[in-house]
């Protein structure tokens, strides 16, 4: 069934092709051959430039966000880790809390 409908399709786009008339066939070459050399020319060397610092931006980008973190400058732990979350310290009852809950912790 699928064999017999595209056969017919086939035919009829043929025979449309083929009785077309001066005018349409004239702007149909023109257009495939404006396509055919717009394809040939070259690209301007500034247009693989921009491209080439895109790419560079991101590298460096990923190359920055990729870097490791700063070594440990505290021997404890702790002073180590409110270093490195200050933000922790705007609830300074919570951290209080904290440091307790391990001091306990350790001496049991």
């Amino acid at each position: 069934m699928t064999d017999q409908l595209t056969e017919k399709a086939k035919a009829l786009l043929d025979e449309s092709a083929e009785h077309m008339d001066a005018e349409t066939l004239a702007k149909l070459h023109q257009a495939r051959s404006r396509a055919l050399e717009s394809d040939s020319t070259p690209v301007p060397w500034y247009g693989w430039t921009s491209g080439g610092l895109v790419t560079a931006g991101v590298l460096l980008g990923l190359f920055i966000y990729q870097s490791p973190s700063q070594p440990p400058v505290y021997a404890d732990p702790v002073e180590q880790e409110i270093v490195e979350n200050m933000e922790l310290l705007d609830d300074l009852e919570f951290m209080a809390w904290m440091i307790l809950q391990e001091e306990t912790d350790a001496s049991s």
